[in-house]
């Protein structure tokens, strides 16, 4: 691969990542990303694009965060939703309980 294919296909990877919010899917490209960054000491990179892959480099793991940050943001919620259920379900029961033991 030489040096333009394998910018082009860098780029191309980076402009997916950043586009996706599937961590699955986002980990295969960055899997796939990582091949291609090993390719680098075979071609001669210049400054600028050196550069640019590197501000692609920080860009994705801010994005990246972004991702970590709202999946615990969701599981939060998660987790409050499910405390809700549940304290819904024991109340439901003890009424039910206090129903049935009234009629007795």
């Amino acid at each position: 691969m030489n040096k333009t294919e394998l910018m082009d296909r860098i780029i191309e990877l980076d402009g997916k990542i950043l586009s996706l919010l599937d961590p699955l899917e986002i980990s295969r490209l960055i899997l796939e990303r990582e091949e291609l960054l090993k390719l680098i000491p075979e071609v001669k990179l210049g400054l600028d694009e050196a550069y640019e892959i590197l501000e692609n480099n920080n860009k994705i793991m801010i994005h990246l965060r972004k991702i970590e940050l709202d999946l615990k943001r969701r599981l939060g919620d998660l987790k409050g939703y499910s405390s809700i259920y549940s304290n819904y379900y024991i109340s439901s029961y003890k009424l039910k309980e206090n129903l049935v033991s009234e009629e007795i």
